[in-house]
């Protein structure tokens, strides 16, 4: 079996594998290294240490060029271990995966939405379902799924179960394919925030919630747009006011987006914070203030932060960067006293 790498940039943890026949598998990483070893363990039936085993050899042999992510998913294709039409939780969901099957309670449901395209008039659903690793939004396409809502079938606070659902970047999409249907499991405690792991920026991948600690290298200036005050979604100017596709004529709020380098030492990467995550570092009112903004900007840039927020792909370069939910500059003496706690 011979492998061609097609990237050596270790975190798009990407292999193209061609057997005998040559006919191309794109194997792509969508899970945490322990969570894909725990899966290994359980449908292949071998002991974690053989299974870590096997994943530190396949990574010696392609030369160290794919990260271990990568080199699991690799071991697990061989092993018949197919990570598609399994149960997951809601944590080990990424970006994707195709055909996954889950269990959640909904604990927030949004309106069905109609909209026309080419054309064509349709409607959308969705709400946020939770488990006890976290939450993600469910988005629904299908007529008959979307009548289940409509007519109270399925509502706020029911236990659903979902197969075949397809992930986009940090949502789950259901199609005429894939089933929805209320489940009988109880779901008492649920962990209504999405999951979040500490990682190096060299280990992001899409889809996925983190923490990352690093050094502001580059600071854009403030930019800023208007919103809906009634949802909040992006305001279009319409004559000397603004509009809202759902609500129509509105009095628009200004809000402000920052952008910035976070650099950890395994690499860089692009930041994006919307108002509430401004907020933790300056009034957003502020940054319009010449003197203001300066202070801001000689403080921030070489200071350190903690980031938590969602890992997504720019679309319009392709790259990966960090939506920033919360943000707080690294206190060295608190970061000291839990390192000694070891």
């Amino acid at each position: 079996m011979i492998y061609f790498i097609v990237s050596f940039d270790e975190k798009l943890n990407c292999v193209i594998e061609f057997n005998n026949t040559f006919k191309p598998e794109l194997v792509t990483c969508f899970m945490d290294y322990n969570l894909l070893v725990g899966r290994i363990v359980k449908e292949a039936g071998l002991e974690k240490s053989e299974v870590e085993r096997k994943i530190e050899a396949k990574k010696a042999k392609l030369s160290g060029l794919i990260s271990k992510e990568g080199a699991a998913q690799i071991v697990a294709a061989e092993l018949g271990v197919d990570f598609d039409n399994v149960q997951v939780k809601i944590s080990e969901i990424g970006a994707g995966m195709k055909n996954a099957n889950l269990i959640g309670k909904i604990i927030r449901l949004f309106p069905v939405r109609e909209f026309e395209r080419n054309g064509r008039k349709g409607k959308v659903c969705s709400f946020i379902i939770a488990d006890d690793t976290g939450s993600i939004r469910i988005v629904l396409w299908d007529t008959n799924h979307i009548e289940l809502i409509e007519t109270e079938k399925i509502k706020e606070g029911d236990v659903i179960e979902i197969k075949n659902g397809n992930v986009r970047g940090q949502e789950v999409h259901l199609s005429n394919f894939a089933e929805i249907k209320k489940s009988e499991e109880v779901l008492e405690e649920v962990k209504t925030e999405r999951a979040i792991e500490d990682k190096l920026v060299n280990e992001l991948v899409e889809g996925v919630g983190v923490r990352v600690r690093g050094c502001v290298v580059q600071l854009f200036p403030a930019r800023f747009f208007y919103v809906c005050p009634e949802c909040g979604k992006k305001a279009e100017q319409e004559g000397d006011g603004f509009r809202c596709g759902e609500h129509g004529r509105i009095q628009a709020k200004e809000r402000a987006i920052l952008n910035f380098i976070l650099d950890d030492g395994s690499g860089t990467i692009r930041v994006v914070l919307f108002s509430d995550g401004i907020e933790n570092l300056i009034k957003e009112e502020e940054l319009k203030e010449p003197e203001k903004w300066s202070a801001f900007r000689d403080d921030l840039l070489g200071s350190e932060l903690w980031v938590a927020g969602n890992v997504r792909k720019n679309q319009l370069f392709g790259n990966l960067e960090i939506i920033g939910q919360d943000v707080e500059k690294v206190d060295v003496e608190k970061l000291i006293e839990i390192l000694e706690r070891g």
